[in-house]
């Protein structure tokens, strides 16, 4: 069988294609890459500069009893590879149980780099922690979840006094 040159990269290519939208699904479904996700106290992005800063970085958070409240929280997300507009849900929940507590979505366009780094970030006043355990900030894309964030609620003992020191001298001790 002769096949012509021409078709026979038709046929190459068509069968590529079909492979592609069969195991990934159409372009514009492509989710976007999370390069980073970084919980932290306060969250702000300079009007001047277009800098987003963070202070107070963590990765668990100690209480004294549960329920708690942690006063000020936020999140920061950087995404990468955004190849169309969607919307960007964040979720609050405890892994391996009943609790959750969805964010406000953001809406996400495109620029016209895909390479371009795009940056998300938001304050959360008084943060709910039913109970000690792992809980996790969930990403998802148009519904799909794409990335998540681990975070433990651990219950410590408060000391109300400072320890006692030693005042006399080295020597002596």
């Amino acid at each position: 069988m002769f096949i012509v040159r021409n078709e026979l990269h038709k046929i190459i290519l068509f069968i590529h294609l079909s492979t592609f939208t069969s195991h990934v699904g159409p372009i514009m479904s492509m989710k976007p890459i999370v390069l980073a996700m970084i919980i932290c106290d306060y969250y702000y992005r300079d009007a001047y500069t277009g800098k987003s800063i963070l202070s107070g970085t963590f990765s668990s958070i100690n209480s004294p009893q549960f329920p708690s409240k942690h006063g000020n929280c936020a999140i920061y997300i950087a995404l990468t590879d955004v190849a169309a507009s969607g919307q960007l849900q964040l979720v609050f929940r405890k892994e391996e149980g009943q609790f959750f507590l969805k964010l406000p979505p953001w809406n996400v366009e495109p620029t016209d780099n895909r390479r371009a780094v795009i940056e998300i970030g938001g304050n959360i006043n008084g943060l709910l922690l039913p109970e000690e355990g792992n809980y996790e900030f969930v990403v998802s894309w148009n519904g799909m979840e794409i990335s998540s964030r681990r975070l433990s609620a651990i219950k410590v003992q408060i000391n109300e006094a400072p320890p006692q020191q030693d005042s006399s001298p080295p020597e002596n001790r």
